[in-house]
């Protein structure tokens, strides 16, 4: 009875795992024509088309309903985008610099607070900023909730994905300079070997 016992949760166990072997195997013959398509264009344009590992699962969701030939298309157009968008960067390494200023209306208020990106893309700081009077140049960031990069709705070419982030604090708390790293993707995972850096003061009023 031991003996048997044993078989079938043996028999069990190799079951999953070459079922597992099995279906990452059928992903990777599934991803197989894109890779190509990805190759080819990164050959004739010198672009550098990718899709990172821990998004292998995302992209293959995302693009399993379309053809090669439609996912060559559309990354042709998405690239033509990306290189027409370079002519619009904010200076060498795509780093900026410029103030955000809004003048809030209450003496404690949540605000969010964006600056220009290249690739579609905007910085963001979303806020609380609080003063004890209101008066203009009074208020300092009471707490930080959120920051990184925004995109408009239903966008699906090249944006700034970000890789790691920082905020720092000016002393006074009256200005936060946000820096991103990142890289640019599109929404379905396909991302370019290009590094990226912004950094962005944002001021509380």
């Amino acid at each position: 009875m031991k003996k048997t016992f044993t078989l079938f949760f043996a028999l069990v166990f190799l079951n999953i795992l070459f079922g597992s072997v099995t279906s990452y195997a059928s992903d990777d013959n599934y991803i197989y024509p894109y890779q190509e398509i990805m190759d080819k264009l990164n050959k004739e344009l010198g672009s550098t088309f990718h899709v990172k590992e821990e998004k292998r699962e995302f992209f293959y969701n995302n693009v399993k309903d379309i053809t090669p030939s439609a996912f060559e298309e559309l990354l042709r157009k998405q690239y033509k985008e990306f290189t027409e968008s370079l002519n619009m960067d904010m200076g060498p390494g795509n780093e900026i610099s410029q103030e955000t200023i809004i003048t809030p209306y209450y003496v404690s208020e949540d605000i969010t607070q964006y600056a220009s990106l290249s690739y579609n893309s905007s910085m963001y700081l979303s806020s609380n900023v609080f003063s004890f009077t209101g008066g203009s140049g009074t208020f300092k960031y009471n707490s930080i909730y959120s920051y990184g990069t925004t995109w408009p709705s239903g966008f699906t070419g090249f944006h700034w994905e970000v890789d790691s982030k920082s905020a720092r604090l000016s002393s006074d708390e009256k200005s936060c300079t946000v820096t991103l790293r990142g890289h640019p993707e599109d929404a379905n995972g396909v991302a370019l070997a290009l590094s990226l850096t912004a950094s962005n003061t944002f001021y509380a009023n």
